[in-house]
């Protein structure tokens, strides 16, 4: 008989809770909380549900928290502040940037950083998120001489390296422990060095070598990644200027994304792509960005921005035809060069890209018509499974597009509708509502057919790309109180034509519900339902057959932070779910300390889940890293952090942590032979000096 695992489920759940959490909270809960100033967690959320329904389309880019970083030493000005520079940070909907510009037209600059208030849709916990980003008080913008851009800016030198190894370890550094295929070390390292002077120019160097790289590249002093970007920004006729690495984002995403893309959570207002088209790229990640020439022009209420690029990418190459020796490839935008059969795929497919995008702005909103081409040194080639059949073959493409976005009283839209050569269309319509002061309400239909290609788009949407996807999305967020907010939204998607491991065109939907509670100034708490229904193949009970199937997910979720004292901060976070496989659950502690130039957390956490089945955890590493902690089976996670001010220009990071899990035995077999905990270590140590103005 085959042994049957033990399930923990809901009450597992409650019952850790009771005696991990709950009970300890019960017995320090203060009197007062006390406000402590911690540098705010981004994304955290949407990051773990991404990682749980398309992990393959999680990007490496740690853009946003480096421009977040700038306006930390050079807060943004709210009285000069363009509509794009309030859609960078990424803190506001569309609908509180129209309000905020149009207070300041109508009453003048803003004369002191509490005049937010006054400002219809700005709440005290969205100005308090606002504040260590944003200054106010004088109504005049910066204007920055050419040759000061270049001589009065700071520099940031970055250095971050990691290791990670089986076992708990006897040393920092143990004996190499990796499979012979790989070329180099587990070490991983990032060099990253970059010059800013605010918004107004600077230029970066980035060098990259990931876990089970060799340090070398082809016998000479270079890691495997080198990154390098020049850019400069000026009031005038050409508004910004990029050469070497940079990204490009349009419209709604349909066609091309390459920054980060927000997906579903409880923030339910937050699913429009915005943000500036050409930016600079000084991230590690290998794969979504362009390499050459790109600037934007500004003609009076028009602007045209134009790029070329020309790159190199992995992709393992086929020979189609003997007698003309015709060559295909496919594309790996992994960027791991490890294996030899990773280092033959390396730098195989040569990619020249040229587009453009105009657009035309009035005060209500804009139009914007959007052309790309890509060209490919060999045809791309399709998988030959069926539900590949209208992945894109060929070695051109044109997309071409319309983008909007309107503003008509208290009601916002914006939408795009793209057309590829592959022969598919791609469209995406949105909207936001401001239903009362207290109600928001918010809506996006899409719909893209199975021919689309769109190779670097990232919409709203359930699988990260609009091709062979339709839905219907609406939200609403209320205001019950001034510090309770509830959310929800529900989503309804259907694939027309066949996916991976899905035999037929199938339906799904998603339905979340949110409470969020301010009970103090520095205090969350954050609870969550969600329901996640999908189709599957599966072989059918007494029958030779395989057919998709519905399988649900409930996921309970429940998060609070709160300030202990002025230096010690408690955050938690208990989620249980309940899949086809068996029910699982989650929790975890983390303690936040600071005393005078020293900084830490510890970490500990306790799970218990199907094996396979992954449960994630994301905001746990240095700032800016962007790791998502996948746990699967049971076991337990331990991290230790700590972080050290020098002289105000040094900073230093250090970082420990531990997962020790077991794996179920599945089969007779395994459970004869007996299966070892596994257990893996971890060490982080980041370096960052700082210099200039």
């Amino acid at each position: 008989m085959e042994p049957k695992r033990k399930r923990g489920g809901l009450v597992e759940l409650y019952r850790n809770c009771l005696i991990r959490i709950v009970l300890p909270a019960v017995w320090c809960w203060p009197g007062v909380c006390f406000a402590q100033q911690e540098e705010s967690q981004h994304n955290a959320e949407w990051q773990e549900l991404q990682a749980e329904t398309d992990p393959e389309s999680f990007r490496e880019n740690d853009e946003q928290w480096t421009l977040l970083q700038r306006y930390l030493r050079r807060p943004l000005d709210l009285n000069s502040a363009s509509a794009e520079e309030l859609q960078e940070l990424g803190l506001l909907q569309p609908g509180q940037i129209q309000q905020l510009l149009d207070h300041r037209k109508r009453l003048g600059p803003l004369a002191a950083i509490y005049e937010l208030q006054a400002v219809q849709g700005f709440d005290l916990p969205l100005i308090r998120k606002l504040l260590p980003y944003v200054m106010a008080g004088h109504g005049f913008a910066e204007q920055v001489p050419f040759r000061r851009i270049w001589t009065e800016g700071q520099h940031t030198l970055q250095l971050r390296y990691s290791r990670t190894w089986a076992g708990r370890g006897a040393s920092f550094f143990p004996a190499p422990d990796k499979p012979p295929a790989y070329a180099g070390s587990l070490d991983k390292a990032v060099l990253r060095y970059r010059y800013a002077m605010g918004r107004h120019g600077g230029w970066g160097l980035v060098l990259e070598k990931d876990a089970g790289e060799a340090w070398l590249r082809k016998g000479t002093p270079l890691p495997d990644h080198i990154g390098f970007h020049w850019a400069v920004r000026r009031p005038g006729l050409l508004k910004c200027l990029v050469v070497g690495d940079y990204t490009i984002n349009v419209g709604q995403g349909l066609m091309q994304w390459h920054g980060m893309a927000p997906g579903k959570s409880s923030s339910v207002m937050q699913f429009k792509r915005e943000g500036e088209a050409a930016r600079p790229y000084a991230g590690a990640g290998e794969f979504y960005f362009y390499r050459g020439l790109a600037g934007t022009l500004a003609l009076r209420k028009s602007e045209l921005t134009a790029w070329l690029s020309v790159r190199q990418l992995d992709g393992r190459l086929k020979l189609l035809d003997e007698e003309s020796a015709a060559m295909g490839g496919t594309l790996l935008p992994a960027g791991y060069h490890r294996t030899a059969s990773e280092l033959e795929a390396r730098g195989n497919v040569r990619q020249h890209t040229a587009g453009a995008i105009w657009k035309r702005r009035w005060a209500a909103g804009h139009v914007g018509v959007n052309v790309q081409g890509h060209r490919f040194a060999v045809p791309l080639q399709r998988g030959t499974a069926l539900y590949q059949l209208f992945r894109f073959a060929d070695d051109r493409l044109l997309e071409a597009g319309v983008d909007h976005a309107f503003t008509w009283r208290n009601v916002h839209f914006f939408g795009e509708v793209v057309r590829s050569s592959a022969g598919g269309w791609a469209f995406m319509q949105g909207g936001m509502a401001a239903l009362s002061p207290a109600m928001d309400a918010g809506w996006v239909w899409r719909s893209g057919e199975p021919g689309f290609a769109g190779l670097y788009g990232a919409p709203f949407g359930v699988t990260g790309t609009a091709a062979n996807e339709r839905g219907c999305y609406g939200a609403l967020q209320v205001k019950v109180k001034p510090n309770w907010l509830l959310s929800g939204y529900v989503d309804m998607f259907g694939f027309p034509w066949l996916r991976y491991r899905v035999g037929a065109p199938s339906v799904g939907s998603d339905v979340l519900l949110a409470v969020h509670w301010n009970p103090a100034r520095h205090a969350t708490v954050h609870g969550s339902y969600r329901f996640m229904e999908r189709m599957q193949d599966k072989l059918r009970e007494g029958h030779n057959v395989i057919s998709p199937a519905s399988y649900g997910r409930h996921q309970f979720q429940l998060r609070w932070e709160l300030p202990l004292t002025p230096a010690v901060t408690w955050r938690v976070r208990a989620q249980s779910q309940v899949l086809e496989s068996g029910p699982g659950w989650i929790a975890m502690q983390q303690w936040n300390w600071r005393q005078g130039r020293w900084k830490g957390s510890w970490s500990h956490a306790w799970y218990d889940g199907p094996p396979g089945e992954g449960m994630y955890l994301s905001g746990l590493g240095f700032p800016g890293d962007g790791t998502v902690n996948r746990f699967s089976g049971t076991g337990g996670y331990v991290r230790m952090q700590i972080q050290r001010s020098i002289a105000e220009r040094w900073n230093a990071w250090f970082s420990w942590q531990y997962a020790g899990s077991r794996t179920v035995p599945q089969t007779i077999q395994e459970w004869r032979n007996g299966m070892l905990p596994e257990a893996r270590s971890t060490i982080q140590l980041q370096l960052q000096y700082e210099w200039g103005e």
